[in-house]
């Protein structure tokens, strides 16, 4: 049996349609007509056929197709194209049908099938029914579906008994379960975003029963981690950012305080209910605490024009339109952002809905709240600023200094000028920070220099220009050094009290043009709110997101986690449940995965570790002919996902596999080492990239500082979000630039230095120490084929370094290595090199 798609079966349908709708007289011996539904058959045509002309943003000739009771009025010509029962008398079918290209429907676009019009021929016959769009239905509690005998062995998880009911009308069934160092290593990539430790391998492969893989899930959701990993994820959706962006684009010092508070919220497992809340509204929250307000710096991530000369009232538009489509789509999975200028063309949207959810953000102020921050903030902050002025008070020297020489022709005329004290001309040039032989050639008597050094003393005096606009640079440099200091703040807002605006439409979205005035709502095609008081606030939508009666929000957070475990959401459009996003493969499951998350308490942990330890997570990836020609998008489950893993992730990889990790959850920002030629760039936006010490330069990559208008090079070439909007699914391209970093960028060449001098380092035969390697990589022992390969790739590497100790010397670097032993450890870095730049090793499987 071949796979049917939504699209096979959909054409089934038209075909059979068209077929039992071409005998009206149908006898009672014909097979039954399917029944026509308009959420999955009907709205999709209308949606892409009709709505841009006759839905909710346009009604052309007083017709709107999008709800029942307009579609089955008369229109401005006194037809009706819609009666229920009656496809003779719907004018709908008519124009649809019509040969004159003047009437026919759709105008400008190609006409409908046969199969087509078929099916909207039927939808009439039995009644024309209206139904809401599937994600505005509240989730239905159904109970898992039976499973044949067969199967049962498989069932691990309620979450199996929805998987293989989908699959076995497409003849297929789970694949068997992943080998146990797949399995590890899976769960350590999706949970934590690190290798699993040589421990947890080993103990795992040596028992890899139910009870110890369910073992390791809780290990792993315990971990600090664990926050860091599905903390990343959310800041994707709060288009984190440590710059304010535009082209002054200047470092926001503190914006890491808010993502330590949502690593810390995973970690400690907050209900995802008050996680929303407080960052919604955590400022209004009773009693509020300073951790609640700094939950509100989700609205101080947005991109932010601090340049004299702008429009205030443009960009606090474009601000306040920036946090309307963000907890829309973050939240409620909408893309609400389209009635900003009109009203939304294919969800039932208007644009006074729009404006009346920019309401509940229009009287918000940005606040800086001051805090004392721990003992070590305050040594950090002191130590720093006296650093600076340090730097401030020599670099004014250095340039008072070089003012003064460049007021005088030579060495003599200057000398003359502080009277020849040669104390003073010593305490002068102090100030220069020159090299030492140029040094004590200043401090002499000019009379008495030799003509060599004359010449030298001369040519010192032509480059007095430019070693005075040097540090002029620096001084810069520096002063914006001084701007961000940590300082400890933390960024939040505040309900404006007085002065408070009132809300309008704004004509097709300009700032300028303000139509009807509205007030806080939520959308019409909604639950209603119930607001506490008169006036509705921001407390109250964020109670009204995650509340039982809202049909969105459970299910896009479980679906966003489905994703992040399997590579693809139950519904593959994660930022779009409306009409124009992909539909659920197994809607039975979402709703259930729904709910059991409600009523566990949004509890997060819990919800992950229901689909983990699901026989559905548990599959092998491996793609078989079979699943290749029948769900080749792996639609229906048969089998688990491949894909490479996030930007900061591969370089967390890289970091553990050598060993350079360093392990700290939280805190500042960091400025790894970057490749030559990037610096430039940074100078002209303002930025001194002040590389951080050892060990701070090797923490995970989430904590590299990111400014928008030139972040980190390697984060961007793997697909890194540019955090200007939210972000519900990261982009995965695949290009040569990709390996060309992981072999050249300087974190990643450290990296296999470091592996592939642990390697060289070891005392057991080569073999042990190839399996040692691909261990602390790939997670696993090599075959015989790969102890082969990678045994000839040392020897012939080893042979070529012994003849070019040189090249050795630079792929060693500064390393102690004794100079017999070159040749042997760049071969080992060579082999480290190989293994780290393996697919398998940039891929989860």
């Amino acid at each position: 049996m071949t796979r049917k798609t939504p699209t096979r079966r959909l054409s089934m349908l038209l075909a059979c349609l068209a077929a039992t709708t071409a005998a009206p007289a149908a006898t009672a011996a014909d097979k039954p007509v399917p029944t026509v539904r308009f959420s999955r058959d009907i709205r999709p045509l209308l949606a892409t056929k009709c709505f841009a002309c006759h839905g909710p943003a346009d009604q052309e000739g007083g017709l709107a197709l999008h709800q029942r009771g307009q579609a089955t009025a008369r229109t401005d010509s006194k037809h009706r194209a819609i009666v229920p029962g009656r496809p003779d008398q719907s004018h709908l079918l008519a124009r649809v049908r019509s040969s004159d290209s003047k009437l026919r429907m759709p105008h400008d676009a190609p006409p409908l099938s046969p199969a087509e019009i078929a099916l909207l021929e039927t939808w009439i016959a039995q009644g024309a029914r209206y139904e809401k769009h599937w994600s505005f239905v509240p989730p239905r509690r159904t109970r898992p579906p039976s499973v044949p005998r067969q199967h049962r062995k498989q069932v691990r998880s309620p979450i199996d008994r929805f998987v293989i009911a989908s699959l076995q009308p497409r003849q297929l069934g789970l694949s068997q379960q992943a080998a146990p160092h797949t399995l590890v290593r899976r769960l350590s990539l999706d949970l934590v975003g690190l290798l699993p430790s040589q421990q947890q391998i080993e103990r795992f492969v040596a028992n890899p029963s139910d009870d110890a893989y369910l073992q390791l899930v809780d290990q792993l959701l315990a971990s600090p981690h664990f926050g860091e990993r599905w903390g990343r994820h959310w800041l994707d959706l709060a288009r984190y950012a440590d710059s304010f962006g535009y082209e002054r684009d200047d470092v926001r010092p503190n914006a890491w305080r808010y993502r330590d508070w949502v690593i810390n919220s995973i970690n400690r497992n907050q209900p995802y209910d008050q996680f929303i809340k407080e960052q919604l509204a955590g400022d209004l929250l009773p009693g509020s605490t300073l951790e609640q307000k700094i939950a509100t710096g989700l609205h101080r991530m947005n991109i932010k024009n601090n340049e004299s000369g702008i429009n205030k009232d443009d960009y606090r538009n474009r601000e306040t339109v920036d946090r309307v489509n963000t907890t829309a789509t973050s939240v409620l999975g909408l893309t609400l952002g389209c009635a900003q200028c009109h009203s939304h063309k294919y969800d039932p949207i208007p644009q006074s809905d729009f404006y009346s959810f920019y309401a509940f953000f229009n009287n918000i102020d940005e606040k800086d709240i001051a805090i004392e921050g721990s003992p070590a903030d305050r040594a950090t902050y002191q130590a720093a600023l006296a650093r600076v002025k340090q730097q401030q008070a020599t670099l004014k020297a250095r340039r008072d200094t070089l003012a003064a020489m460049r007021q005088h022709a030579s060495l003599a005329a200057w000398q003359k000028s502080l009277g020849q004290k040669t104390t003073d001309i010593a305490g002068q040039v102090k100030k220069l920070g020159l090299p030492d032989s140029l040094a004590r050639l200043l401090t002499q008597p000019a009379d008495t220099l030799t003509p060599a050094q004359q010449q030298s003393a001369a040519e010192f005096w032509n480059t007095l220009d430019g070693r005075h606009d040097d540090t002029g640079q620096a001084m810069a440099q520096v002063s914006v050094q001084k701007r961000h200091l940590p300082k400890p703040y933390v960024m939040t807002v505040a309900e404006r009290g007085k002065d408070r605006k009132v809300t309008h439409v704004l004509l097709r979205g300009d700032f300028k043009q303000k139509g009807q005035a509205v007030q806080p709502a939520t959308p019409v095609s909604l639950p209603p709110l119930k607001p506490r008081n008169t006036s509705p606030d921001r407390l109250d939508l964020a109670r009204w997101l995650v509340g039982p009666q809202n049909p969105l929000s459970a299910r896009v957070a479980v679906n966003h986690a489905w994703a992040h475990l399997f590579g693809r959401g139950l519904v593959a459009s994660r930022d779009d449940f409306g009409s124009q996003g992909t539909p659920p493969t197994h809607p039975a499951l979402l709703d259930w995965l729904a709910l059991d998350f409600t009523q566990s308490g949004w509890d997060r942990k819990a919800l992950v570790r229901t689909i983990v330890t699901s026989a559905t997570y548990r599959q092998s990836s491996h793609l078989t002919p079979r699943l290749t020609s029948a769900d080749p998008d792996n639609l229906w489950l048969a089998r688990q996902g491949r894909y490479r893993v996030e930007a900061e992730i591969i370089r967390d990889l890289f970091l553990d596999a050598a060993g350079l990790l360093h392990r700290k959850v939280g805190g500042p920002t960091i400025h790894p080492v970057k490749p030559g030629g990037t610096e430039e760039l940074a100078y002209k936006y303002k930025t001194r990239w002040i590389v951080s010490n050892r060990p701070d330069r090797y923490r995970r990559g989430m904590y590299i500082l990111f400014k928008r208008t030139n972040p980190y090079p390697s984060l961007m070439i793997f697909d890194s979000p540019g955090s200007n909007v939210c972000l519900a699914q990261r982009n995965r391209s695949n290009t040569p630039l990709q390996a060309l970093t992981t072999l050249n960028d300087p974190v990643f060449f450290e990296c296999a230095q470091a592996l592939g001098q642990r390697i060289a380092s070891g005392s057991s035969s080569p073999t042990q120490r190839l399996n040692q390697a691909a261990l602390a990589s790939l997670s696993r022992p090599l075959s015989t084929e790969e102890l082969s390969i990678l045994e000839n790739l040392y020897a012939v590497e080893q042979a070529w370094f012994a003849r070019h100790l040189d090249e050795a010397r630079q792929v060693v670097g500064r390393s102690k290595t004794p100079s017999h032993d070159l040749a042997s450890t760049a071969a080992w870095i060579s082999v480290a090199r190989t293994l780290l730049n393996l697919d398998e090793f940039l891929n989860r499987e």
